[in-house]
């Protein structure tokens, strides 16, 4: 076990060091660099050639690279030139946001997922398996942003459930109570984190579906049945716990996912996450905060994808003989 968790953080690594450097390379042969778009008229040419020089982007790409490495290899992300502060701050504010969103979208969306597969196979070929199908693979042609919008529209817009936009009520936020303040952010989450959730559901239902029909017909769930448990039993009790293996993998393979969707939907929901801050940073030619999105987003789903192979192993014995 211990070989394959280092195998795995390995194969990790090496994918994080690819997407970094490949990150770093098409950033800097985008035209422009951080002074590009400075409105102030009195920031001249040469101010703007100074402060290149200052900052070391006048050096060679080469160069340049070996540098930015160095100060990784210290725990340095750099400076904001955008927001006039270390991009470590930057994060340290906007990436809790993000993975209070992404989890909760994904424990949302798993259970949801694993309930409606479930459902699905148990009726599998009855008018309502049919029309449920036909929803899921509706809800996974439509983009996130235009689900988003649609929501937002609906239950924000129209019923005025639930509200449009941000994490918190500025107005009343720091007045509430400790639990007050709490529902307040829950509020804010409900539409950004239920639009994601539902992505999830339809995307987990479809691989449970699958894997529930096909243990469905096993010899133990037919045993099960003869020995007089009721189908409810031989769902839930036998199949459901011998379908949930390949569920692990495919939870890992939902943060790709979840990471492109969270951009769309925190640029909707303006909620201050790292998806809305890398927008905000890419407009900016803020290269810095670009650079360590992309790290930090590479990190958490190479982690995820890592995690979820060693689960499954856990989880199935079976498969230690091939990891």
């Amino acid at each position: 076990m211990l070989r394959l968790v280092l195998s795995r953080a390995g194969q990790a690594a090496v994918v994080v060091a690819v997407v970094a450097t490949m990150a770093f390379v098409l950033v800097h042969l985008a035209p422009g660099d951080p002074f590009s778009n400075a409105d102030d008229p009195s920031f001249t040419g040469a101010m703007r050639a100074r402060e290149r020089t200052r900052w070391g982007y006048d050096k060679p790409l080469p160069e340049q690279y070996v540098r930015w490495i160095g100060n990784l290899a210290r725990g340095e992300f750099g400076w904001s030139h955008e927001r006039s502060r270390p991009v470590s701050d930057v994060l340290r504010e906007t990436l809790p946001n993000t993975l209070l969103l992404m989890g909760t979208a994904l424990f949302v969306g798993v259970v949801a997922g694993v309930a409606l597969g479930t459902w699905q196979a148990a009726r599998h070929l009855s008018p309502a398996e049919r029309a449920s199908n036909l929803l899921t693979i509706g809800l996974l042609s439509v983009p996130e942003f235009i689900l988003s919008l649609g929501v937002v529209a609906l239950f924000a817009g129209h019923w005025r459930w639930f509200p449009a936009s941000g994490m918190v009520d500025p107005a009343w936020h720091e007045s509430f109570s400790a639990v007050g303040r709490a529902m307040d952010v829950l509020r804010h989450l409900a539409l950004p984190a239920g639009t994601l959730a539902a992505l999830t559901a339809a995307a987990v239902s479809r691989y449970h579906r699958t894997a529930m029909l096909a243990v469905l017909p096993e010899e133990f769930v037919r045993t099960a049945r003869a020995k007089g448990a009721s189908e409810r039993v031989a769902v839930l009790h036998h199949a459901l716990r011998n379908a949930l293996g390949p569920l692990i993998t495919i939870s890992g393979l939902m943060l790709p996912a979840l990471f492109g969707g969270a951009v769309f939907v925190e640029q909707i929901f303006s909620w201050p996450g790292m998806g809305l801050t890398m927008i905000n940073a890419v407009n900016g030619r803020d290269y810095q905060l670009v650079l360590a999105g992309v790290i930090v987003s590479s990190v958490l789903v190479a982690a995820g994808g890592a995690l979820a192979d060693v689960l499954a192993v856990i989880a199935d014995p079976r498969l230690r003989t091939e990891a």
